[in-house]
C-alpha cells in the first residue's frame, strides 16, 4: 500500500460527526454500512504498516485514526476493536519525537478554537486571572468545535498512557489543555470524560509537575464543581469517579499528615459529600449510593479525622438499615452503608462506645426485617446483607467488647 493509498484509507476510517450527538441513535443506525467497511479498513492497514517504514508523521496520523476504535463506543464494533489493538501494538513505546509530533498535530487542533480561560497555552501554566476577563469563560463554551470529533477523547487517552513519565515536563503544555477542556465542559458526559482523564493522568505525571505549574489547584476546583452536578442521568457515575481522583490528587500533591492535606480531605468530605451530594440530593437514590460507595478510602485516608463528622455520617448511613413501611431499601445502598459504617467504626473506635446503641438498634432492626421477609428473590445479596451485617457488629465488639452478646445472637 503507497502513502497515497494509506492516506486514503485513514481518511476512510475518520468518525463521522453524527456519532457526537447524544439524544438520538436514529442517524447513527443509517452509518451501519460505515461501521462494517472499518474491519475491512483496519485489516488491510494492519497488513500494509507491516511491509512499510513510516515516517513520524505517519505514525502520527496512524495512531490517531485507529486509537478512536481501541475502546468500546457506538462506532466500534469487536472485531475492529481488534484489530485496533494489533495496529496499536506496533506503537507501544512512542518515543518523544512521535509524542511530539502526534499531540501539535492531531490531538490540540480541535481544541484551539477556544483555549481555556485559566491555562496559559504555550507553557501549561495556570493563570493568575482568567484570559479574556470575567467574560472569558462565555468564550470557551460558545466555540466548540472539538465537540464535532466524537473521538477527541480516546485519542487524549491513548497518549496519557503511552507518554514517559520523563517526558511530561516537555509535552505537559499540550497534555493539559485538552483534559481541562473536558473537566470543565458544562455536559456531564464530557465532564465524565475529563474526570477519568485526569485519573490515567494522575497515574503518570510527576507531582512536581502538578504543583510548579498549579494546575493541582486548578484540577481540584474542576473536580469539586464536578460533585455539584446532581442532575443529570450520568451523575451518579460523575460522582462516583470524581470523588476516588479528588482523593488521589489531594494525596499525591500534598505531604502526608501536612494541615493541607487534613483540609482538602475535610473539605471533599464535609463540603462536597455532607455538605452537597447529601444535602441537595437525598431523595436521589442513585447519586447517593454513589457517593456512599466512595467513602470507605476516603475515609481510611482521614483516619481518626473522620470523628468530627460522625454526627453527619453514622445518621446517614445507618438510615437505609432501617426499616420504613410501605418502602424497600435497596440492598446495594445498605451493603454500602454497612462497609462504610464498618470503616468509621475502625477507624474512630474510642468514639463508638457513644454510638454503639445506635448502632446496634439499626443492625437489629435490619436483620429482624430480612429475617420477617423471606423471598427467594435476590437471595444471593440478601446473603451478602447478612454477611455484612455480622461484620459490622463483629468489628464494633472489638472496639466495644460491651455488647459481644448482641453480636453472638446474631
Amino acid at each position: 500500500m503507497s502513502e497515497h493509498d494509506i492516506q486514503k484509507t485513514l481518511q476512510s476510517l475518520q468518525i463521522p460527526s453524527e456519532y457526537a450527538r447524544y439524544e438520538s441513535t436514529d442517524e447513527i443506525s443509517r452509518l451501519d454500512t460505515w461501521k462494517a467497511s472499518t474491519v475491512y479498513l483496519l485489516r488491510d492497514l494492519s497488513r500494509s504498516i507491516k511491509e512499510k517504514e513510516l515516517s513520524v508523521t505517519e505514525q502520527a496520523d496512524i495512531i490517531a485514526a485507529v486509537a478512536s476504535f481501541s475502546d468500546t463506543e457506538p462506532w466500534t464494533l469487536p472485531e475492529a476493536r481488534a484489530l485496533a489493538t494489533e495496529v496499536l501494538a506496533n506503537f507501544s513505546e512512542p518515543n518523544l519525537s512521535l509524542m511530539l509530533q502526534l499531540l501539535e498535530q492531531n490531538v490540540n487542533p480541535p481544541f484551539r478554537s477556544s483555549l481555556h480561560p485559566l491555562l496559559n497555552p504555550t507553557t501549561g501554566r495556570k493563570l493568575s486571572r482568567p484570559a479574556g476577563g470575567p467574560m472569558g469563560s462565555q468564550d470557551f463554551y460558545e466555540t466548540q468545535t472539538w465537540k464535532n470529533y466524537p473521538a477527541a477523547a480516546n485519542l487524549v487517552f491513548w497518549c496519557l498512557r503511552h507518554i514517559q513519565s520523563q517526558d511530561y515536563g516537555r509535552l505537559w503544555y499540550l497534555v493539559i489543555p485538552p483534559i481541562m477542556t473536558f473537566l470543565d465542559d458544562y455536559q456531564v458526559p464530557y465532564k465524565l470524560k475529563g474526570v477519568k482523564m485526569v485519573e490515567e493522568l494522575l497515574q503518570h505525571v510527576p507531582r512536581e509537575i502538578l504543583k510548579r505549574t498549579g494546575v493541582d489547584g486548578l484540577i481540584l476546583t474542576s473536580l469539586n464543581n464536578c460533585l455539584a452536578q446532581l442532575d443529570d442521568v450520568k451523575s451518579p457515575q460523575l460522582i462516583q469517579a470524581t470523588i476516588p481522583v479528588s482523593l488521589s490528587l489531594s494525596l499525591i500533591t500534598t505531604t502526608p499528615g501536612s494541615p493541607a492535606q487534613f483540609d482538602q480531605l475535610c473539605a471533599l468530605l464535609g463540603e462536597r459529600i455532607i455538605g452537597t451530594i447529601w444535602l441537595y440530593s437525598y431523595n436521589k437514590l442513585g447519586v447517593v449510593q454513589a457517593s456512599v460507595d466512595s467513602l470507605p478510602p476516603l475515609l481510611s485516608a482521614l483516619g481518626l479525622g473522620s470523628s468530627r463528622y460522625l454526627k453527619a455520617l453514622i445518621p446517614q448511613l445507618l438510615h437505609p438499615l432501617i426499616p420504613v413501611p410501605f418502602t424497600l431499601s435497596p440492598f446495594e445502598l445498605q451493603i454500602s452503608s454497612l462497609r462504610a459504617l464498618t470503616m468509621i467504626i475502625h477507624e474512630c473506635s474510642y468514639r463508638m462506645l457513644q454510638w454503639k446503641g445506635t448502632i446496634i438498634d439499626a443492625i437489629s432492626r435490619c436483620w429482624i426485617n430480612l429475617t420477617d421477609t423471606q423471598s427467594t428473590d435476590d437471595s444471593s445479596r440478601r446473603e451478602e446483607l447478612k454477611k455484612q451485617l455480622r461484620s459490622t457488629c463483629e468489628t464494633l465488639a472489638k472496639v466495644c467488647p460491651t455488647i459481644i452478646e448482641v453480636s453472638a445472637v446474631l
